[in-house]
């Protein structure tokens, strides 16, 4: 049975995508079964989308334990939050050849730090979450300089 605890921390939904040589090697599982495994994360859906050059799609939804085990390594319990509309939206997107994994998970460290900040009175004033590329792009001016 799915664990349908409502999330307490924040969650986020990445779309990840893949060429055909590109094809994750287990290198990314094992970064998200960490994360799952330490607690700081929660998996709340998971489903691969894979278009084969003719446009046949293959979905893989990992909406059960057994699924997570088999993919993650893992145990975890996932209450599935995609729907079937947005895994159509996303199979029209990828392009032959291609693939694509869509992934939702609770920050549950996150929930963590805002009940310690709250038990001493403290309020988050202002969160943003800066682009990966700006953030490159930012280290590689400092280091020129």
């Amino acid at each position: 049975m799915a664990d349908n605890v409502r999330p307490s921390g924040p969650v986020d939904i990445a779309v990840l995508g893949f060429l055909d040589d590109s094809l994750p090697d287990g290198s990314v599982a094992a970064v998200a079964a960490e994360a799952i495994a330490s607690g700081a994360v929660r998996l709340l859906d998971a489903v691969i989308v894979a278009k084969a050059e003719d446009g046949s799609v293959t979905v893989v939804d990992i909406d059960d334990g057994d699924a997570v085990q088999e993919v993650l390594g893992v145990p975890a319990d996932v209450p599935g939050l995609l729907g079937e509309d947005d895994i159509l939206a996303i199979a029209e997107e990828v392009p032959p050849g291609a693939a694509a994994v869509l992934v939702v998970w609770e920050n549950v460290w996150a929930a963590r730090f805002a009940a310690a900040l709250d038990s001493v009175g403290g309020v988050v004033l202002a969160h943003e979450r800066i682009d990966r590329a700006d953030l490159d792009l930012v280290f590689d001016t400092l280091s020129e300089s």
